[in-house]
């Protein structure tokens, strides 16, 4: 069933007390309450901006009502909806989107009950639903687009997409190459069945596959001008609404699967207690389908009369979503760290969220390069959810402020794998990032990057083995961490040759440095050719080995290292 993108009744007067909604997580939220949390800034450029997503929002209603396809998702869409909704209380303004009106050039159909959509709640307001009603059946929301059915004299003469609710496209002459689409029925009287289209799909798992698109699918399929020359196995029907059938909700579904439409009689349960429903949503969440959904819904039987539907008006069916796998957030702040190869990432601080139980305030935006692509600044907004293995990540940029204003990063244009060998004031993150990569590569435990910074900043460790030399190791306050982490450095004596020269950085490929089992071989020409490198390796290496820093790190190493392995 398509998402309800109507207007929605968020703020019930200025003086209420309002109600706001992120995400799964809902509070009441007074006038005091609010003033406190909205912190606008720039009143003029806050409301420039908030007019600006205003249009936006009503833009993507348009087209999703129209054609049924979505040019941002239902997530990111319902999110910015209630920031939309929470930043015209702020303002004092109204947080009501204009009603979708469709164009007078294009030709509409009249739907001859309305579609009135599905209010969305929260847990807490399902368990309020439910407690309220007698009998209760539970679907899966189906995720696709939703059409109108008319059937008169058992025969198929219209679908209508769903539009405003009102009047949508009629597409009768699309329904012909949709084989799950009865085309004739044995029923005489006049037969209007409210459903949505699907992408038919193998052993698809929400939680595990989310929407992967498929209801622009159906949308790309139906809006093509022409009709195919074929017809498409892939879409199917789920009938959600039979508004004039029998009232009698068992009797219903069997009708409709004797008619033709069997999804309906299998996915529809009967609720005793709100405990079934969290049961029903998680099945669906968690199970093979045959069709993407994005949550259930709940019916009240029986329906009140055909004469009380009305667009964006339902009481008696209401939506639970899925948790949210993507959550949209603001960016706070953009830092620029340098590595210690000089290439530099960028990471975004976000306003505070929740996915999955876990609380994210930071999120990789990756290379410089990919940060450029991205086009992103602090105060867009960013569409962030988890990988696989549970980092956060940045999806989509779902929305950009008006005005830009890029930071001058011609500072970083100085960096690169050879600068930094030793601290200065502007090589602070790079030179620090060394020195990591040098503990790491040898293993020493305890000497973290933190401590590695602390040394750099208040104990003078300006080169790369200044650690080594014993006067600085003195140097050092006397307390025993101190002296646990000098042990710990002591033990590197004997490390593989090979560890300290990857730690250094070589720019050579594993297998040839463990050929190298002599410092001095790095200034004998006969040994290095002896490594069989190319050109480009020979290249890099005589670069390497140019820089001054890197042969006084060579010179102490000579120094302090051990040839023997190291035993445990």
């Amino acid at each position: 069933m398509d998402t309800f993108r109507g207007n929605l009744a968020f703020i019930i007067g200025f003086c209420a007390i309002g109600f706001l909604e992120i995400g799964n997580i809902a509070f009441a939220v007074s006038n005091i309450e609010l003033d406190e949390r909205c912190k606008l800034g720039s009143i003029s450029k806050t409301e420039r901006e908030s007019d600006r997503l205003g249009a936006q929002l009503q833009q993507w209603n348009q087209v999703y009502r129209l054609s049924g396809n979505s040019q941002i998702s239902d997530e990111a869409y319902d999110q910015l909806l209630h920031q939309w909704q929470f930043l015209r209380r702020c303002l004092r303004l109204s947080a009501e989107l204009p009603a979708v009106v469709l164009s007078k050039k294009v030709q509409l159909t009249k739907h001859p009950i309305p579609h009135t959509g599905l209010k969305k709640l929260t847990e807490s307001k399902v368990d309020e639903w439910v407690d309220s009603r007698r009998e209760i059946w539970l679907q899966p929301k189906v995720d696709g687009v939703a059409v109108t059915l008319v059937y008169q004299k058992g025969y198929l003469i219209s679908m209508i997409s769903r539009g405003n609710g009102t009047e949508g496209l009629e597409w009768r002459g699309k329904a012909d190459f949709i084989s799950a689409i009865p085309k004739q029925i044995d029923l005489q009287n006049e037969v209007i069945l409210q459903g949505e289209l699907f992408w038919q799909l193998n052993g698809h798992i929400q939680a595990r596959d989310g929407g992967i698109n498929a209801r622009n699918k159906i949308a790309g399929w139906l809006m093509r001008k022409k009709n195919p020359k074929k017809t498409e196995p892939n879409i199917g029907i789920f009938i959600w609404a039979w508004p004039d059938g029998e009232s009698e909700p068992e009797k219903q579904f069997e009708h409709l699967d004797l008619l033709g439409f069997p999804l309906v009689k299998k996915y529809s349960h009967k609720i005793e207690n709100k405990a079934q429903v969290k049961q029903w949503r998680e099945h669906y969440y968690q199970s093979n389908l045959p069709f993407a959904t994005d949550g259930i819904v709940l019916k009240s039987y029986p329906f009140p009369d055909v004469f009380a539907w009305q667009p964006n008006q339902n009481s008696w069916a209401v939506a639970w979503k899925y948790p949210l796998r993507s959550v949209v957030s603001e960016v706070k702040h953009l830092q620029f760290k340098i590595g210690r190869t000089g290439r530099v990432s960028v990471v975004a601080t976000v306003s505070p969220i929740n996915i999955e139980g876990k609380n994210i305030s930071k999120v990789s935006v990756g290379s410089l390069a990919s940060w450029e692509k991205k086009d992103l600044l602090e105060g867009d907004k960013v569409m962030v959810s988890l990988s696989g293995l549970g980092t956060p990540k940045i999806d989509d940029v779902v929305w950009r402020l008006e005005t830009r204003v890029y930071p001058d990063l011609s500072a970083f244009n100085r960096f690169n794998s050879l600068s930094c060998l030793t601290y200065t004031e502007h090589c602070l993150q790079q030179f620090a990032a060394r020195l990591t990569w040098l503990g790491k590569s040898l293993k020493i435990k305890g000497v973290s990057d933190v401590t590695w910074r602390d040394w750099v900043e208040n104990h003078q460790l300006n080169e790369l083995t200044t650690w080594l030399r014993e006067d600085w190791q003195n140097s050092l306050p006397k307390n025993k961490r101190n002296t646990s982490l000098i042990e710990q450095i002591q033990l590197v004596k004997s490390q593989p040759l090979s560890l300290w020269l990857k730690g250094l950085g070589i720019p050579l490929p594993k297998i040839k440095i463990e050929q190298i089992i002599d410092l001095e071989w790095l200034s004998n020409s006969v040994e290095i050719e002896r490594l069989i490198l190319t050109r480009k390796q020979k290249e890099k290496l005589e670069k390497w080995l140019a820089e001054p820093e890197i042969q006084s790190a060579l010179q102490d190493i000579q120094k302090f290292h051990v040839n023997e392995p190291l035993t445990e």
